[in-house]
């Protein structure tokens, strides 16, 4: 092992120009670079990961405080109705995420290889592309707005208060989607405690006008969307700042480009990011049946319990999502470099990690759903009594839901297009309508709910089969490379 990672870091250091005449290892020009292949793993998984998930945590924070707020003020409807949007906003987000993650993960290993300026070049494009899908979504959506209403399937109130929150909150598509790229570009930067002073803004300046525009104001649920788009456009405010202050003074490490690369690059992007946005697409559908299923079985109360329980979920699930979006930049830094050793190790203990927050999340929710849900519903027992049972049924899909997100991922960021594809297609996708096919007609409502389980305990098998394979691969690899005289590197 000790041979393998002198090899590496070998390799690295003649292919980049990092040894002096002596032999000395020189220190790479960009501090990021040499930020994220040279220091100890676990400490900088800890340092990029911490951040990560306390901007995670606060966007999970401020979907909460906005659902127990819309909840109180509106009632289980207006509650439902944004769980009802879900699909056709998850499109737009998905759209975003092949844009955001795909380009990211294109930059952050173009940065590992030390090719800083195809990496520029690489992030112009990314956010000119970005800012291009917020405009033409919005236009698309304002346009169709009664027939996407339509296909949701929404009528009475339910339809109202849905029309008015899309209706108020299209107009910041561009800002919500250049904010996702810029948060990831500022974690390849290696900067991740600027990326989470701007999530804490943007979660308490959404959280504050949630109060204000739906109790003092009385906006209803529009004045929701409203305080979302408002934080939103102040988050991409500053971070658009920092880069463009980068820009301006032409500093090291990742700013702004000529938008370039072309055809290839963009193709390139979007394969890479093709994953995580069918996982958003996915989610979207899959929401929709769930939807339709439940309204079929249990009646429109079930729609809100069931948005209650993805509210209760989501803390844990963004906590694992913070975990490996913060260390997306460790495992394309060192794959473009070629440091499979450290990719690997990072691997283990991510995957470790996750797995012990899933346990815990699980036991939180398994235990605490009921007086958890009264925050949002108080006076509506028939709502809070199906959480309850929802919840209990659902909760152990934490124990398994880690290893399908950390695979998806690690693939992505090591840009195995096809393998993160297969692991999005399935869980996303695939096993999640196989059990809404199967289960809810063998025990009914209690099927509906055992669904999600299934499908997370699904990918789990098949991510485990992926992972492995991958990794006899790369061992096999590593092993047939001609070896490099040893020279000394403390990287661990």
């Amino acid at each position: 092992m000790d041979r393998e990672k002198n090899n590496e870091t070998n390799k690295l250091n003649i292919q980049h120009g990092n040894l002096s005449q002596s032999g000395s290892v020189v220190p790479p020009l960009d501090p990021a670079r040499d930020f994220f292949l040279n220091r100890p793993l676990f400490g900088l998984i800890v340092k990029n990961a911490a951040p990560a998930v306390a901007s995670m945590v606060f966007m999970a924070l401020y979907q909460i405080v906005d659902g127990i707020m819309v909840g109180r003020s509106l009632g289980p409807e207006a509650l439902a109705s944004v769980n009802i949007l879900f699909p056709i906003m998850s499109i737009y987000i998905g759209l975003a995420v092949l844009i955001g993650v795909g380009g990211n993960a294109r930059v952050a290993v173009l940065l590992g290889a030390g090719e800083v300026h195809s990496a520029r070049r690489v992030f112009g494009l990314v956010n000119v592309l970005g800012a291009g899908l917020g405009i033409i979504g919005s236009a698309i959506t304002l346009a169709a707005l009664p027939q996407i209403l339509s296909i949701l399937g929404t009528s009475g109130t339910l339809g109202d208060f849905a029309g008015e929150y899309l209706v108020a909150l299209t107009p910041f598509f561009t800002s919500m989607v250049v904010f996702y790229i810029l948060e990831q570009s500022v974690r390849n930067d290696g900067r991740p405690n600027l990326a989470m002073f701007v999530m804490t803004v943007t979660a308490l300046v959404n959280i504050f006008l949630d109060y204000l525009f739906l109790f003092p104001l009385g906006m209803g649920i529009g004045g929701a969307a409203l305080a979302t788009g408002i934080a939103h456009t102040l988050g991409v405010g500053i971070l658009l700042g920092y880069f463009v202050l980068k820009t301006v003074r032409r500093r090291s490490g990742l700013r702004f480009g000529i938008p370039g690369g072309g055809f290839p690059t963009i193709r390139t992007i979007a394969v890479n990011g093709s994953s995580e946005m069918l996982n958003n697409l996915a989610a979207g559908l899959t929401t929709f049946l769930f939807n339709r299923i439940i309204l079929s079985y249990v009646g429109a109360i079930g729609v809100a319990a069931f948005a209650l329980v993805q509210y209760l979920l989501m803390v844990g699930m963004m906590v694992i999502y913070g975990m490996c979006t913060g260390t997306q930049p460790i495992f394309s830094y060192n794959h473009g470099a070629g440091l499979s050793h450290r990719v690997r190790g990072t691997l283990h203990l991510l995957m470790s990690g996750s797995l012990l927050v899933g346990i815990f999340f699980f036991f939180i929710l398994y235990w605490q759903a009921a007086p958890l849900a009264v925050l949002f519903v108080p006076d509506h027992p028939e709502a809070l009594a199906l959480t309850f049972r929802a919840a209990r049924v659902m909760s152990w899909s934490l124990l398994l839901m880690p290893v399908g997100i950390v695979a998806s991922i690690f693939f992505t960021a090591l840009e195995l297009a096809g393998r993160s594809l297969l692991v999005a297609i399935s869980r996303g996708l695939v096993f999640t309508i196989v059990g809404l096919a199967v289960f809810p007609l063998l025990w009914g409502e209690w099927g509906i709910w055992f669904t999600l389980v299934f499908a997370e305990g699904a990918t789990t098998l098949l991510g485990v089969f992926l992972i492995q394979q991958w990794m006899k691969k790369t061992r096999a690899t590593t092993l047939k490379t001609d070896s490099i005289p040893s020279i000394q590197h403390a990287d661990v």
